[in-house]
């Protein structure tokens, strides 16, 4: 099968035909109002089945979604779940069209369906898996209709389908190129079982497949019924003008914004498991007219034998979660946002993998470097007085995998979706960051239900509905609080085997807007050999339900604790994982910040006093938390006029800055220090 990387670019809506055209024009009064949305509500419909169909709790958590794409594979309408994945759905339907649509052994007819998770093809990372299906009108292909969602594992060398010991794609498990997965709508049970054989839940990959497609069929009906109440133009003419709508609105807002370049950077410190090291993701955003670059040159080179290299186009879809829920969010998901959009990468950069890379780890890779992308259109919203709207980048998001034998004795592997749809997002403007508010991929994601975790896996928890005490950002405005949670291992059959999945390890990457805080790296520990049993059967009033607690000494054994990017660990009955979310940044100077907020965050359990004191300055009797607001004000002008003694002019300042430099150590994946001896070649898309 060949690989097309030209096709990965077309990101872009294809130009309009004269028949599309045609069919746009004879639309009548209210009828794109109404059946835009109608189209929308269809995809919505196709979601909610496909949720309450699944069973990787990513799917029944919400992390999925629907869309239609036109006959030549451009994404016509949606409804938002996980983003990323509507865009890379056309490239894979587009490649389809190229590769399988003349070939007289495959073909594209009524009632075919096709799968793919291969990143090269279209997928972003193995475990991102899509079912796509052509919707014909008599023997006239009008358009597609794709489900996409995460699965829990993929038969990797650890489980969770992300392993961070993976150095090559034959680490990596099932690599699926586009492929017909069934035909007449009947799914082929050998191609299912195919799949099922080389993941370690059968069960699971077998239905979420089969969830994927009734969704697929579900949008598949409705689409046909538009066509047999208005006509096959009229659906044409719908798809159409969305895109060029949207693909208008996108221009004229980005007129509406100053003209010039935007800069930012984000530093990473590690590449996999064990393998630390500095790398650079670094972002400008040039803006002239009604045209944006976004442009990566400057970011650090691929690195070989490590599991964080992505691919272009990964990134390009990843852009859509900032696009999509901020810069428009008041328009419709379609492919006509990215009209105005070109992007620039490095040749060779850890943003153009190899195809022999892993490249499971490149979603959160991309998701670390959306956070640059994130903060250079802030800046330039905030530049154009589009200020009303500013707000912290959302911070990104990892979780714990857990795999083994359950205790039916059965293979599985699982997520905690708490901690990946519990992350705060930034803070904004005029706002505190809303807690817990789902995460940058999927804002619609949910927590799942801790019963039914129990019930299937051999974790039970101890807590997961409490905040991670001083785990956002600080700032005028706070960034949203994350969840932190703990299970202990309960009648397991087997060693629990328990990787971390993230991007993020050993310091803050989320930066704070303006003068905002970074929230703190989020820990991910174990405590082995405990004495939990015997709290629970003797003193179940000691019982811990907070991170706080837990780490004060109640629970005795072997503390481990490793950064959030980290290879597999074997957990015992009793045993206890324990894990925090990531905040959201935050926004403006901490000394801004009402004192009457900094005590609420305190009553709330969001920040130590340690916090209060020492970051935000505020004086208060500790007993009854009364402000003293005159001597908090003093407290404020001496901090302000220490920040004052500290500072220096800025030619003095760049001076000493350009002379520090890591140790060499952590430079050995970073690339010409400080910045490219040259612009390498370029990939224009």
């Amino acid at each position: 099968m060949p690989i097309d990387f030209e096709v990965t670019k077309k990101y872009k809506p294809e130009p309009a035909t004269e028949h599309e055209l045609e069919c746009a024009e004879k639309l009548e009064v209210g009828d794109y109002e109404i059946y835009s949305r109608k189209m929308e509500l269809i995809c919505l419909e196709g979601r909610e089945t496909m949720c309450k169909m699944g069973v990787s709790p990513a799917i029944e958590a919400g992390d999925v979604c629907v869309g239609i794409y036109t006959a030549r594979g451009d994404l016509a309408t949606a409804i938002l779940g996980t983003h990323l994945h509507l865009v890379n759905g056309q490239i894979a339907i587009k490649y389809v069209l190229k590769h399988f649509k003349e070939d007289p052994t495959i073909g594209i007819r009524p009632g075919d369906m096709f799968y793919v998770n291969e990143a090269a093809f279209g997928g972003m990372h193995n475990p991102d898996q899509i079912l796509f299906m052509p919707v014909f009108y008599q023997d006239e292909l009008i358009a597609w209709t794709a489900s996409m969602g995460h699965e829990a594992d993929t038969g990797a060398i650890e489980p969770g389908g992300v392993p961070p010991s993976a150095t090559s794609r034959y680490d990596e498990g099932l690599h699926l190129p586009p492929f017909k997965v069934g035909e007449n709508h009947q799914l082929r049970t050998d191609l299912l079982e195919l799949m099922a054989f080389h993941v370690r839940d059968s069960r699971m990959q077998m239905l979420d497949v089969k969830a994927r497609l009734t969704a697929c069929q579900l949008v598949e009906r409705r689409v046909q019924e538009i066509i047999g109440k208005k006509g096959v133009d009229f659906l044409i003419g719908i798809m159409r003008r969305i895109i060029d709508e949207s693909a208008e609105a996108a221009r004229k807002k980005i007129l509406e914004l100053n003209d010039g370049t935007y800069r930012q950077s984000v530093f990473l410190s590690s590449v996999g498991a064990g393998k630390a090291g500095l790398l650079r993701a670094m972002v400008a955003v040039h803006k002239k007219g009604d045209r944006v670059t976004v442009d990566f040159t400057g970011t650090s080179p691929r690195v070989k034998r490590a599991n964080f290299n992505s691919f272009p186009h990964c990134m390009v879809a990843m852009t859509a979660c900032y696009l999509f829920q901020f810069l428009f969010w008041e328009l419709k998901p379609s492919c006509g946002i990215f009209a105005p959009f070109n992007y620039v990468f490095p040749k060779g950069c850890f943003l153009d993998a190899d195809f022999e890379d892993a490249v499971s780890a490149g979603v959160p890779t991309v998701a670390n470097s959306l956070t640059a992308v994130h903060i250079c259109f802030e800046k330039m919203l905030f530049d154009s007085e589009f200020r009303d709207s500013i707000q912290a980048p959302w911070g990104t998001s990892g979780t714990p995998v857990f795999g083994g034998l359950n205790q039916y004795n059965r293979p599985y592997a699982t997520y905690e979706m708490a901690i990946l749809n519990g992350v705060g997002q930034g803070a904004k403007i005029n706002a505190d960051g809303t807690d817990a508010g789902g995460f940058v991929y999927c804002p619609v994601g949910d927590f799942g239900e801790a019963e039914h975790f129990e019930m299937q896996f051999p974790l039970v928890g101890l807590f997961r509905n409490k905040y991670f005490k001083d785990g956002h950002g600080f700032g005028k405005y706070r960034g949203g609080r994350p969840i932190a949670f703990a299970h202990f291992v309960h009648q397991a059959k087997s060693p629990v085997a328990q990787p971390t999945i993230a991007g993020v390890t050993t310091f803050p990457i989320n930066v704070g807007l303006f003068g905002g805080y970074a929230p703190p790296p989020s820990p991910s520990i174990r405590i082995k050999k405990t004495n939990l049993k015997e709290i629970i059967e003797k003193y179940p009033e000691d019982i811990p339900y907070d991170l706080e607690d837990m780490l004060k000494g109640k629970i005795k054994g072997d503390l481990d604790v490793d950064q959030y990017f980290s290879g597999a660990r074997f957990l015992e009955e009793g045993d206890i994982a324990l894990y925090a979310g990531y905040g959201g940044p935050g926004y403006g100077d901490v000394l801004e910040r009402s004192p009457d907020l900094v005590i609420k965050d305190l009553k709330e359990e969001s920040i130590s006093h340690w916090v209060a004191q020492n970051v935000y300055k505020v004086a208060y009797d500790p007993e009854t938390l009364e402000v003293d607001y005159d001597r908090t004000e003093e407290l404020r002008d001496k901090e302000r006029d220490e920040r004052k003694r500290r500072g220096k002019p800025h030619e003095d300042f760049e001076k000493e800055w350009l002379r520090k430099k890591p140790k060499e150590e952590m430079l050995r994946y970073f690339g010409p220090w400080p910045y490219p001896e040259k612009v390498p070649e370029l990939i224009k898309m």
